[in-house]
């Protein structure tokens, strides 16, 4: 599926909270301007203000360059040869930053592969549907703002022995941003647990 963006220049929101994407079973308290996370759903809550963000085509950024030799090497044999094997040695951290690598390749395949499944996924071809109407835009410009990020990793509070929480993070002058990914895991592969906040970002637009 060919998808033409303009990657000229993208608006981008900057979250002033952490956000969840997707998760379960994680227990946390609930304040204002936060992010509560419940058995079975997530409430999704951001504080924004717009800016506009370009892309440096003089830099051939990739969320993977800090990855050792060998970790390179297993992502492009999972990318070539489709071995999913080939991820079962990266962590939760690593995996969002291939997950934010794939966003901006858009290669929709294998961010259908590395979503957290349990028996609730569409078809792949609906899934891609549904991520290119409701959640690409969104996280297009995810990975606009944290592509220079300061710095990811587990939140070891909130983690468990099956979920694992990793916060990215990244920071302007005296501010400080964050994004939060749920990830579980997954015939011993740590996958995000994305298609439960694409399902709240669908019904949110279909009540409009």
């Amino acid at each position: 599926m060919m998808i033409k963006l303009r990657l000229s220049i993208f608006s981008a929101i900057i979250v002033s909270s952490f956000t969840l994407i997707g998760c379960s079973e994680v227990k946390t308290g609930k304040s204002s301007g936060s992010t509560a996370i419940t058995n079975h759903s997530v409430q999704h809550v951001e504080e924004s203000k717009p800016t506009t963000l370009a892309i440096d085509r003089e830099y051939d950024f990739t969320y993977i360059e800090d990855f050792s030799e060998e970790k390179r090497a297993l992502y492009e044999d999972y990318l070539s040869n489709g071995n999913n094997n080939s991820l079962k040695l990266f962590t939760p951290e690593e995996m969002v930053l291939i997950m934010m690598n794939l966003i901006f390749e858009h290669n929709f395949d294998k961010l259908y592969e590395i979503t957290y499944n349990n028996n609730q996924l569409p078809d792949k071809g609906i899934f891609i549907e549904e991520y290119i109407n409701y959640l690409l835009d969104e996280q297009i410009q995810d990975y606009l703002m944290y592509r220079y990020y300061d710095s990811i990793s587990l939140n070891k509070d909130t983690s468990t022995e099956s979920i694992a929480v990793v916060q990215l993070e990244i920071i302007f002058g005296s501010s400080h941003y964050g994004k939060t990914f749920a990830l579980l895991k997954e015939n011993s592969i740590w996958k995000v647990d994305l298609y439960n906040y694409l399902k709240e970002k669908k019904a949110k637009s279909e009540e409009k």
